[in-house]
């Protein structure tokens, strides 16, 4: 179940993508796919970053090891939002 759950999921984000990138898209429903986007990655960075506090309690090098691979994610994330939305041409 959980198999499925996760297809769906990433289908749906595969689709929202896309669709956010198409100009055949209104540019209104192109911004609120943004939005969408913008929140789902928004979410799993805050628990990553919540899982990495929750670990830095019990072990310090396991909780810095899990922040530093958030705070990678969060700027090579960053830079691809920059890439797709922002800078085109």
């Amino acid at each position: 179940m959980e198999h499925i759950f996760g297809l769906v999921v990433v289908l749906i984000m595969e689709i929202i993508y896309e669709a956010s990138k198409s100009p055949k898209v209104p540019k209104p429903l192109r911004y609120i796919l943004i939005g969408l986007t913008i929140l789902f990655f928004a979410a799993f960075f805050v628990c990553i970053f919540i899982a990495g506090i929750w670990t830095l309690k019990k072990t310090v090098p396991g909780g810095i090891v899990i922040i530093a691979l958030g705070l990678l994610m969060l700027i090579l994330s960053i830079r691809k939002f920059r890439k797709t939305y922002l800078n085109r041409k």
